[in-house]
Formats: C-alpha cells, structure tokens, sequence
C-alpha cells in the first residue's frame, strides 16, 4: 500500500503484480462475505416460501426465483462493468442483492408470498455478481497464473459458502427476538454481508495504472531489451485499470 502511495507521489507507476495482488486481497474479501450472504439465503428460501404458503406445491419456485433474477442480472452487471468499469458493476449487483434480502424480510413481516417472490427475484442478482467477480482476479494477472488467481477466488467463495448455512439457526434466533420470523432470519445476515462486499469493493477496488503487465516466461525465446524513457501503462494494464476504478 505506501509502494503504491508512493508511486502516486514520485510519478512512477508500480508494478502489475503489486496491483494484482492487491486486487485479489480485496476480491477475497468481497467474495467471503458474499459466498456467506448467497448461502444463507438459498439455505431456508424453499423453507420460508413453504411455511408462507402453507404448502409445499411451490416451495421449489425461490430456486428458479434465484436463477432468473441471476440470469437477468448477469447482462445487466456485465453491461454496467463494460461501460463503467467492475468496480460499480459489481458493487451495483451485491447492493441489488440486499434490497433483495430486504424485501425477503419485509414479505416475512407483512406475510405476503407475491412481495416474497418479487424479492427472491431481485435477490438473485447477488448469485450473478458473485459468479462475476471471481474472473476479476485473473485480470492482470499472467497468462500461466490466470486459472490460479480465478481459484483463489472461488476457495474464498466456498469459505463463505460453508460458513454462511452454519449461521442459519443463530440469525434465526437473532430475527426472532427482533419480531421477524425465524425463517428470514438467514436473510438479515445475507443483506448485511451483501452490503458489506459491496462497500469493500467501492471503496478498496481502486487500482491505478501498473508500469507493465507481468509477462508469461516462453521458452527458447529472447527477451526484447527494456524499454527506454519514462513508463508508460500498456494497453492490457489501462484497460484493467478503467474498469475497476470506473475511469
């Protein structure tokens, strides 16, 4: 962090793989709160809709629910990423996800299954956003390191994927004692750490313009000399810079 700081200071742009490693921690971070907000929710949302509805005809509709807010959702974070950067694209999707789980509450409270389905929609976006934001690791980095960075990722993922049921009974208890019914209360913990990813993002995933991209070693080929002058940021660099900080 004070290389980078630096860097901003003298003029001299740092080096691909400072900001990659950066970008990963930050990613890691967003991708354990988001993996346990993702599997929260899906863990009771079958159970809420059944005991809502009194019957269980329909207790499999919050699962194609979740797949067709994520569909959807999907094009839409992938288009806001392509014309501002991932950076909000992907923030914008982990806070569509906690309106989502905020609904989920509120239908709860309100007993209202056609408000639950509407918000079991909305909450699919953060299923999408965080199937997205594990291929933002692999942005800068090398070729031969580019599957490595996108599963460090996703083992951050699985992190919070097998924290987030084991949470299901306590935030439960928790809803309760606040006068929400037991079964939503997993999706108190999913729109808090879908707020939370969602703010890591917008305010840690801020790379700047690297001095060059970290090159891939092939063998039996020289090397071009370096270059000479003052840096200059390659395409491949400038480009993963815009779309995280959003130009």
């Amino acid at each position: 962090m004070n290389r980078i700081a630096s860097d901003r200071t003298t003029g001299v742009l740092p080096d691909a793989a400072v900001v990659q490693r950066r970008v990963l921690r930050v990613l890691v971070a967003s991708q354990v709160l988001s993996g346990a907000g993702l599997a929260a929710g899906v863990t009771v949302g079958a159970l809420l809709a059944q005991d809502m509805l009194g019957a269980t005809g329909l207790a499999g509709l919050p699962s194609a629910l979740f797949t067709a807010g994520s569909a959807l959702t999907a094009v839409v974070v992938g288009r806001v990423s392509q014309r501002h950067g991932r950076r909000p694209g992907l923030a914008a999707g982990y806070l569509t996800g906690a309106v989502g789980s905020l609904g989920v509450i509120t239908a709860a409270v309100l007993d209202s299954p056609v408000l639950l389905f509407v918000a079991l929609f909305v909450y699919g976006a953060g299923t999408a956003t965080n199937l997205q934001a594990r291929y933002a690791g692999a942005d800068l980095a090398p070729r031969d390191h580019r599957a490595r960075a996108v599963s460090t990722v996703l083992v951050a993922t699985t992190l919070g994927g097998v924290a987030g049921p084991n949470l299901a009974a306590p935030t439960g208890t928790f809803a309760e004692k606040l006068g929400i019914p037991g079964l939503a209360g997993p999706f108190l913990l999913s729109g808090v750490a879908y707020a939370l990813a969602a703010l890591v993002l917008a305010v840690r995933l801020r790379p700047i313009h690297c001095s060059r991209p970290v090159p891939s070693p092939t063998p039996g080929r020289r090397e071009a000399p370096p270059p000479t002058g003052p840096p200059r940021a390659p395409p491949t660099a400038k480009a993963a810079a815009a779309w995280s900080s959003g130009r």
